[in-house]
């Protein structure tokens, strides 16, 4: 089976293509839509789960070859769908079993078989999914269109190494449902076939880079030498080898050609050429011949016989008669006088080996050269005797000559044929283009009106903020005045402790009474629950009896049935059973105290813990989730503060240049808008809108000048800045003042001038 994977942003774009193309229907999936609207709102709600996702679409295909078996709509789907559960399981081993391309490491079939069976029974359903199965081919095939964001828990799925996931999981399906088995990628050291390619296969036979490939796959494996691998190519299989060198004589590299049926305007053959690592990377470069096939090399040998050979295949036609010819024009005595030459020439010295080098030369070229012509003289009669066969084959090769026509009449009609499914895929490929832009163009209307709707919608948002603001500080005072009063009546434990709390309790009727009517803050409540926490800690009980009894009366109020404990320990701890006891306590008590739970409360909560913790351990226990939470909040706050720095430093930068900017181009050209690389200024009316091309609005502000002429600005709006705006308006203020420089020296030219 062919598979192809692949995740992207578009749920609409993918399930569009999927859907409406013709002779498409869904035959599996768990989604409740059928049109691409309805899909596409499930899509939708289950990528908002993880927003940070930026590729949330799943698409994978599934082609099954035309020579198997016709499979029903439900084997389809049934097959698609422990595809897709395989790619998911594969995705989540860690360690050597998620090796897939190393046998010996891998996860196990069955042991793969087994957790995939149990996903497809517990999770799958968490993930949103359709089958499409598509029949607008010789074929059938299914698409796969899927959420990779899971509905439990947000997570979502990787996709690293996915197309060896999908590879192997076709493999085991191959088995599984009786399918003709396919080698994988790395098992044939070669790229993937595509579908068209296969398809291919399936109509007209093996692609020429096919036929090359397994050419030299098989003369290679004899180990032969360089110039024998290039002559037994064309002698054996008509493939024609051209090895190209530097100027500098090193060899660049090796291409392959093959004649698969195409012409040239002028009727002559055109060859398919490819060069070696284009062919196959992994084998049949010049350098992968030698170290992977191990074809044999040697310059000094082997380069005089690679360049005549050149020389010959650049020229011969494509003919079986040439073919024959390669053995009688190259001899195999010219290879052996070229291989004692080189086997004498390195024992000497340099002067003595030039010497002898240049001898051994003339004398190899002038033995080479009478080889050659007492070769030509034993074939000359041979060749006569070949053209009079050919000439009497002649005289009854005419019959066939219309045959002939037929064949190439017929090739000439297959070949409009896929010229015709050529332009029909062009089409569909063009009606897909113009679907998305006019979806795009109904987007881009969308996000103009979303876009204006937000405008008007942002006073709204700052008049809800000010209200809640104000609410939840008036809360949060009434709130502490409670907290303290309850505190106030629990303490009354003693004539010395009573004074004190009334000294204290007039002083939070007091403070009550500023509250009410607006002269006192917060601060000062807080100040007065840690003084009377230190007077407390400080103060020696008066009573004992009389403080026995009163943290009696205390707990009594506090206690929690043990039945009460145990419910709010397991309300608390949902979602955390994978957590350690240390972990998950802590975070229970986070929840609790998020829940305005009090402190003693929640230590009895701690108690109904599994790891039986002491009234000092669940003590601590919540004092250090009391301090994790309140670290949070300043952190918060702190990086709230650092963003409303930055904001106001950049327009104190920003706005004074932007004025005088636009100043300057209202003088020169009357203009209201200024265009930088990637961003516009624009005045509208009273304020300044500063644009970026791809982050949208940055920065608008209302300007005016007071009485004194001093500019006055307020922001209305200010987006995300980045450092690239500084940068951008710090560069702004230096062409200003390049521009105020020019026009002070063109006013004192002209004053000069006047002068005179």
């Amino acid at each position: 089976m062919i598979t192809k994977v692949k995740a992207n942003k578009s749920f609409r774009g993918t399930t569009k293509y999927v859907l409406e193309k013709e002779k498409a229907k869904i035959i599996g999936g768990n989604m409740y839509g059928k049109s691409t609207n309805e899909l596409v709102e499930q899509f939708t709600l289950s990528a908002h789960l993880n927003p940070q996702l930026k590729d949330p679409c799943y698409h994978l295909m599934l082609s099954v070859p035309q020579t198997d078996r016709t499979l029903s709509d439900d084997e389809l789907a049934n097959l698609s769908q422990r595809h897709f559960a395989n790619v998911i399981v594969l995705s989540r081993i860690k360690g050597d079993e998620s090796q897939v391309k190393q046998p010996d490491k891998r996860i196990s079939d069955t042991k793969l078989k087994q957790l995939v069976d149990e996903f497809i029974e517990t999770e799958l359903p968490a993930y949103d999914f359709f089958i499409a199965r598509h029949s607008d081919k010789e074929h059938d095939h299914t698409h796969i269109v899927a959420s990779r964001v899971n509905n439990l828990d947000g997570k979502s799925i990787r996709t690293w190494n996915n197309y060896a996931h999908s590879e192997h999981s076709a493999r085991l399906l191959e088995r599984e449902f009786q399918l003709t088995p396919l080698p994988s990628s790395w098992e044939s050291k070669q790229k993937a076939m595509t579908r068209n390619q296969l398809e291919r296969v399936e109509s007209l036979g093996l692609p020429g880079e096919e036929i090359m490939r397994r050419a030299i796959e098989q003369v290679a494996a004899n180990k032969p030498t360089m110039p024998q691998l290039i002559e037994r190519l064309w002698r054996e299989h008509q493939v024609k080898s051209i090895v190209s060198y530097y100027g500098h004589g090193g060899v660049r590299g090796i291409k392959f050609g093959i004649d698969v049926g195409s012409v040239n305007e002028d009727g002559s053959p055109r060859l398919l050429w490819k060069q070696g690592g284009n062919l196959n990377k992994y084998k049949c470069s010049f350098t992968k011949l030698q170290t992977e096939l191990g074809i044999n090399y040697d310059p000094l040998r082997d380069d005089s016989e690679i360049k005549r050979l050149n020389n010959f295949l650049e020229t011969v036609e494509n003919s079986q008669l040439n073919q024959q010819l390669i053995p009688t024009i190259f001899p195999k005595n010219a290879q052996a006088i070229a291989e004692i030459k080189y086997q004498l020439t390195p024992a000497k010295s340099d002067a003595k080996q030039r010497a002898s080098s240049e001898l051994i030369n003339t004398i190899s070229d002038f033995i080479e050269q009478s080889v050659v012509e007492s070769t030509l003289i034993e074939t000359l009669p041979q060749l006569t005797e070949q053209l009079s066969e050919y000439h009497q084959n002649l005289s009854a090769a005419r019959t066939t000559y219309d045959k002939l026509l037929a064949a190439i009449a017929e090739r000439e009609q297959l070949l409009s044929q896929r010229i015709v499914d050529v332009i029909a895929d062009f089409i569909e490929q063009s009606v897909v283009e113009s679907a998305l832009t006019e979806t795009v163009l109904e987007l881009t209307q969308q996000l103009s009106q979303y876009k204006e709707q937000l405008v008007i919608a942002k006073t709204t948002f700052n008049d809800l903020n000010a209200v809640l603001a104000t609410e939840l500080q008036s809360y949060l005072e009434k709130r502490a005045i409670s907290s303290i009063s309850d505190y106030v009546e629990q303490s009354t434990v003693s004539s010395a402790l009573t004074e004190t709390v009334l000294e204290l309790t007039q002083q939070l009727s007091q403070n009550q009474q500023q509250l009410s009517a607006g002269r006192t803050i917060f601060d000062d409540l807080e100040a007065a629950i840690v003084y009377l926490e230190q007077l407390h800690r400080s103060q020696k009980p008066v009573d004992a009896v009389a403080l026995n009894k009163a943290q009696t009366l205390a707990t009594d109020k506090l206690k929690l049935t043990p039945n009460q404990t145990a419910e709010l320990y397991q309300y608390y701890s949902a979602d955390l059973q994978n957590l350690l006891v240390t972990d998950r306590d802590k975070e229970i008590a986070i929840r609790a105290l998020l829940d305005n739970k009090p402190s003693e409360e929640v230590e009895e909560i701690i108690f109904a813990s599994p790891a039986g913790w002491t009234q000092d351990e669940a003590r601590e226990l919540v004092l250090i989730a009391s301090n994790q939470l309140a670290t949070q909040k300043s952190e918060l706050e702190q990086s709230l503060d650092q963003k409303q720095r930055i904001e106001s430093e950049f327009l104190a930068i920003a706005v004074p240049i932007a004025v005088e900017l636009i100043n300057w181009q209202l003088r020169e050209s009357g203009s209201n808008s200024l265009r930088f690389k990637r961003a516009t200024l624009e005045k509208q009316s009273r304020e300044l809108v500063f644009t970026h091309d791809e982050r949208g609005e940055i920065f608008r502000v209302a300007v005016n000048r007071n009485q004194s002429g001093e500019l006055e600005y307020s922001p209305i709006y200010i987006g995300s800045v980045e450092i690239e705006d500084i940068q951008l308006w710090q560069k702004a203020e230096r062409v200003l003042q390049q521009i105020i420089e020019s026009e002070q020296q063109q006013e004192l030219r002209q004053s000069k001038g006047i002068s005179l």
